[in-house]
């Protein structure tokens, strides 16, 4: 099952479209072209597979790379999904979205190339959610030096905070989504990104607003218990969406809003284009990864985006290739165990929700 896993974004496409081009399913396919090009200069793609009838009434959506570099996991869930060759219920067809940020999964970070957390995008950006909390502590979470002093007069600004507002807070403040800091953690961006884009065209090309029930698993990794894949479910409480999700996926399911997840509630996911689009007919939930402590990943994410902000050749390369060593190990561990349950637990859910869906 770890086999699945790839080392680049090149190598994870290529064998995504090799996958493919061997499913004798596949009714539809399109390259989004990203118009720029990736670490290795390789051509950028969202690509966008359509199994099974093209008028079927029921469809599961299966997302990768909505963080770019979540995408190994993601990707390889989705090849292993395309060899497995399950048999798709009555009616129904499955949609395969491979590297939702391309560049990120490319680039090996969880943002697009203009910084924007895709995850934190859908939003009305006539009126953005004002985060007063990241405000208070943009200056703490990315220092303007990488040294022991500064880290510790930061990490001391962030304790404090969190000792007098508490953990839930502090977590929504850090990473509930910010529309103000274009070089700070979870940033939604000023207008819709490249990929909230190409998701809307994709969603009129294939008319996916005329089915009549959608499940959306989204892959995501860096939160939660190692090697756990958790089932975050951001639909209202009580909801339908919340109804599907406990009937297929059982008590793998948590809910931000409701206090049970490993997530807090958050602005702009890409969950709420679903809602909005499939009203009382779909059912999203994202499939977490646990590899660390929430600590943990807001700590890498920091070092992250300080790096980013340095010019080129202005940081230590011992210290930059730890940096970039220890994001990719939080997000896409080397460990055997952890890849081979992110697939067996993502080929699992898959089965679930198609066979959810044969039910409705």
């Amino acid at each position: 099952m770890s086999g699945f896993f790839q080392s680049s974004y090149q190598q994870a496409r290529t064998a995504f479209l090799r996958a493919v081009q061997a499913d004798s399913r596949v009714q539809w396919k399109k390259a989004l072209l990203h118009p720029l090009h990736g670490a290795e200069a390789e051509p950028l793609a969202l690509d966008a597979v359509w199994l099974g009838r093209m008028d079927a009434r029921r469809l599961l959506v299966l997302q990768s790379a909505t963080h770019g570099i979540e995408g190994f996991a993601g990707s390889a869930v989705q090849v292993a999904v395309l060899h497995q060759a399950l048999t798709l219920p009555e009616d129904t067809a499955l949609l395969l979205l491979h590297a939702m940020n391309p560049w990120g999964f490319s680039h090996r970070r969880r943002v697009d190339e203009a910084g924007i957390d895709l995850n934190r995008n859908f939003v009305d950006f006539s009126q953005p959610p004002e985060n007063t909390g990241y405000k208070e502590l943009a200056d703490a979470l990315i220092p303007a030096h990488w040294t022991l002093e500064a880290l510790a007069t930061a990490d001391q600004r962030l304790a404090d905070f969190r000792e007098v507002y508490g953990e839930q807070i502090y977590e929504e403040a850090v990473s509930g989504g910010q529309y103000t800091h274009p070089r700070g953690l979870f940033y939604g961006g000023r207008a819709p990104g490249w990929s909230r884009l190409q998701l809307q065209h994709l969603a009129e090309e294939l008319r996916l607003a005329e089915r009549d029930a959608v499940a959306i698993i989204d892959v995501h990794t860096g939160l939660g218990e190692w090697s756990v894949g958790e089932i975050i479910c951001d639909h209202p409480p009580r909801s339908i969406g919340v109804e599907w999700a406990r009937a297929w996926y059982g008590d793998a399911v948590t809910e931000p809003f409701l206090g049970t997840s490993s997530s807090v509630p958050k602005w702009g996911l890409i969950d709420f284009f679903w809602h909005q689009l499939l009203p009382d007919r779909c059912s999203f939930v994202t499939l977490e990864y646990g590899t660390g402590s929430t600590e943990q990943l807001f700590n890498v994410l920091r070092a992250d985006h300080w790096l980013a902000t340095q010019a080129v050749g202005q940081v230590d390369a011992a210290l930059k290739n730890r940096i970039q060593a220890e994001l990719l190990e939080h997000f896409c561990p080397a460990a055997t165990d952890w890849r081979q349950a992110v697939v067996q637990q993502g080929l699992l859910r898959v089965r679930q929700a198609l066979e959810g869906l044969s039910k409705v």
